[in-house]
């Protein structure tokens, strides 16, 4: 993945759209070791999805109570499961993300070719947070940080499928906010 400008040859052969936004992020060298081992995951309400589903009761307002409660459990779920992956404390970062990989800034270098764990947590329409595998691909000084890009190791779709729709979900948001701009 090359993070050049939109208007060089790289820009056009990209596999993946993406967008600089502010996002909930953590990074973590990790050993090769780990690297071997590791596999991207998904914390929170998209695991929970397919368990969402109550069986149909007659009584309605029963119904209604039980699908009430539900949604308070799946809610203090959420909140446990990313409190205890530490997903409740990751400090806003400047990203420019795709369903490939990632570009930020940091005080530390990095090295290419290092093996690194991400941490985000993607705000769409319903928030995901992501625990994310990848190698640096290059590290470039700017002031007195480093801009880092990261290639995604390879993951599940479901999990490139939640970065695809946040990316268009907040293409979208960025659209909307230029039409209303211009008076459309």
């Amino acid at each position: 993945m090359n993070y050049g400008s939109p208007g060089n040859d790289s820009a056009k052969n990209r596999e993946f759209s993406r967008i600089t936004t502010l996002l909930p992020l953590a990074v973590r060298v990790i050993s090769s070791e780990e690297w071997g081992i590791s596999r991207a995951r998904i914390f929170g309400e998209a695991i929970y999805s397919e368990y969402s589903t109550l069986p149909e009761i007659s009584d309605t307002h029963l119904s209604m109570w039980l699908k009430t409660i539900n949604a308070k459990l799946d809610t203090i779920m959420n909140i446990l499961t990313l409190s205890q992956a530490g997903f409740d404390s990751l400090p806003p970062r400047s990203v420019t993300i795709s369903a490939s990989g990632m570009a930020f800034l940091q005080k530390d270098d990095i090295p290419a070719d290092t093996c690194v764990e991400i941490k985000v947590l993607l705000f769409a329409l319903s928030p995901v947070a992501a625990q994310i595998y990848g190698k640096v691909l290059t590290v470039k000084k700017q002031d007195d940080q480093y801009k880092i890009a990261v290639k995604f190791s390879p993951m599940d779709d479901q999990i490139r499928n939640e970065i695809v729709r946040f990316v268009f979900e907040k293409e979208r948001e960025i659209l909307r906010e230029k039409k209303e701009e211009k008076g459309y």
